[in-house]
């Protein structure tokens, strides 16, 4: 990860800390934050898997042609990283998902929270839908080079 993500993400978190203290009495406030959280988790993780799932389809369509060892020593580093980078990514987004749902069940109670969520979530949603949509391209883009890689040791 380049220094600039490390700087954009370091500022994310500084600001979704300061958004979830102050949102501690707010159950609304709380649901927004989480919100944010999913979307810059999501996003981070997109920026992350992407570039590895890319990587890792460039290196297994240029291992055409050589050896079987020669592509899997080619081919596993790339693989590995990829597969620790989705794992962490799902362990990530799967526990902002739990957050985000205790604070929604808390806000059920909360007069007009509906109607302030609304928009927030529908703009949440979408980007993470986008963001989702271009981490299953990317992966199944790479599993397709693979198998590509992998045929071309049959013939």
């Amino acid at each position: 990860m380049s220094k600039r993500h490390l700087l954009g993400a370091a500022a994310v978190v500084t600001a979704l800390a300061t958004q979830t203290a102050s949102a501690a009495g707010d159950p609304v406030a709380a649901v927004k934050a989480d919100l944010a959280k999913l979307q810059a988790d999501t996003a981070g993780a997109r920026a992350t898997i992407v570039p590895d799932a890319q990587k890792l389809a460039t290196d297994a369509a240029a291992a055409k042609g050589s050896t079987r060892a020669q592509a899997h020593a080619a081919v596993k580093p790339d693989l590995m990283q990829l597969r620790t980078d989705v794992k962490a990514a799902r362990l990530q987004l799967a526990a902002d998902r739990t957050q985000l749902k205790t604070a929604l069940a808390a806000a059920k109670g909360v007069k007009g929270a509906r109607k302030q969520l609304r928009p927030v979530v529908q703009s949440t949603r979408a980007a993470v839908k986008a963001d989702r949509t271009a981490i299953r391209n990317a992966l199944t883009q790479a599993r397709q080079a693979v198998k590509d890689l992998r045929a071309s040791f049959k013939t």
